[in-house]
């Protein structure tokens, strides 16, 4: 045993994109882990101080907040990290620096209308919800929209550099850490209301977007001698933007129609729910942070066969982490489920529902991230489209459906239609990588013979 671990060691030694995966993605996940941790301590500090409906209040926020950034960034951030790494591979690191400066303020100027657009909405989307107490927190939550987008874009730049520390301490974990310091202190210091979890969103995005700047502008240095086009940018950033916004409403569908539906207390606790579900793709989270980078890097015809290797490598390492992950949390549902109260007992199933589906994707790997970045992006938006469709349709059927349903519960049926629309995506992703590239990115036993 000691023989072949050491044989192990050796060859991860060796080969060095190997090496640099399996480094930066332990980084990006010991943060990753802390960041799932601060967000579970954020919903505890919201449930307890202000109750379910408020954390189901704070979901349908966020939910907003997050799909005013992504077209913001119209996929801006994405196609950094794609012609990143290609820049500086070929000694362009002044055409680098331009691309990130013209996105950067690209990005800043649309925040603002979309921001404006927000705010002037709020009362809008608080009858559309049918809940007054929404209005308040949309038009808060509306001047976080430029913070944020900038947080992202600049997070997006140093994983393109392959800073991947630096990415690492950008992500949600350091928000919502930030945002449960704000709201014990002002709760010590201040009046109580109900307003002060969006109040401590605003004001941690704008902490975390002044800490991006001061990460990005220790590696970059403010050159213009060669230009880079960003007619270039943009044909590559508008079908990555489709992606992250079906992307999006892939992942914030259900709140959205759960909070149309029903309550949102159920809004509140199926969100607690979805987060316990979506530590299992925690691993494939960070592989993904650390191979986009070395897939862009790797997609020229020269270097296929390390492609080929590294795409294997990654299959491997999504396994033997996402796995005994899955195990734990279904044998510890009911107790952490149990932290939050009584009334989160009921969602149990649902839990279970969405694991599955949270497995299946951590084991299909980084297959859309493998197709983004060898010039698949029209491909990957055409399925991500299809599959938001789907998750559309598959909410607004099954949550009222489930919700009049002895036995069964509306969240049950927003499960459901996320864990169908996982397969779905990663089928169709495991079904072109192979076609366009020869790879079966998902585990199988010719994948560990030796060759």
């Amino acid at each position: 045993m000691k023989k072949y671990f050491n044989k192990v060691i050796s060859n991860i030694r060796l080969d060095l994109n190997l090496n640099e995966l399996i480094r930066g993605t332990a980084f990006v996940f010991i943060f990753r882990l802390l960041g799932v941790f601060s967000g579970y301590i954020l919903s505890y500090i919201i449930t307890q101080y202000f109750g379910d409906e408020v954390l189901g209040i704070y979901s349908i926020c966020f939910t907003l907040l997050s799909l005013g950034v992504v077209f913001s960034r119209i996929g801006l951030d994405e196609a950094l990290v794609k012609v990143i790494p290609q820049l500086n591979f070929h000694r362009k690191g002044a055409q680098a620096n331009e691309a990130y400066l013209k996105s950067s303020a690209l990005v800043f100027i649309l925040s603002l209308i979309v921001s404006l657009f927000l705010y002037k909405s709020s009362f809008f989307f608080a009858q559309w919800f049918d809940n007054p107490l929404l209005k308040k927190p949309i038009e808060i939550i509306a001047l976080a929209i430029s913070p944020f987008a900038l947080i992202k874009l600049n997070a997006e730049m140093l994983r393109g550099m392959k800073k991947i520390r630096a990415y690492s301490y950008l992500q949600s974990g350091s928000l919502f850490l930030v945002m449960s310091v704000f709201i014990i202190v002002w709760i010590s210091f201040s009046n109580f209301s109900i307003d002060i979890p969006f109040y401590a969103l605003l004001f941690s995005c704008v902490i975390i977007c002044l800490f991006s700047y001061s990460l990005v502008h220790k590696y970059i240095q403010i050159t213009f001698r060669r230009k880079e086009s960003l007619r270039r940018l943009l044909k590559i950033s508008f079908p990555m933007m489709l992606t992250s916004s079906m992307f999006l409403v892939l992942s914030w569908t259900d709140n959205i129609l759960l909070g149309r539906f029903l309550s949102e207390d159920q809004v509140g606790i199926y969100f607690v729910a979805f987060k316990l579900a979506l530590i299992i793709s925690l691993s494939l989270f960070a592989v993904n942070s650390a191979v986009a980078p070395k897939f862009s890097e790797l997609s020229s015809d020269i270097e296929k066969s390390s492609l080929k290797k590294l795409a294997i490598q990654s299959v491997k390492l999504n396994l033997a982490t996402s796995l005994p992950i899955f195990i734990l949390l279904m044998i510890s549902t009911e107790y952490l489920l149990s932290l939050y109260g009584d009334s989160f007992l009921f969602a149990k199933r649902c839990v279970y529902i969405l694991a599955i589906g949270q497995l299946y994707n951590s084991l299909s790997g980084s297959v859309l991230n493998f197709l983004n970045m060898t010039g698949f992006e029209k491909l990957v938006s055409k399925i991500i489209f299809s599959a938001a469709i789907l998750n559309i349709i598959l909410n607004y059927f099954l949550i009222p459906q489930f919700d009049i349903s002895e036995g069964w519960f509306g969240i049950e049926g927003a499960a459901i239609s996320s864990t169908i629309c996982l397969i779905y995506w990663n089928s169709l992703g495991l079904y072109f990588v192979n076609k366009y590239h020869g790879i079966f990115m998902f585990p199988h036993l010719s994948l560990f013979k030796n060759k």
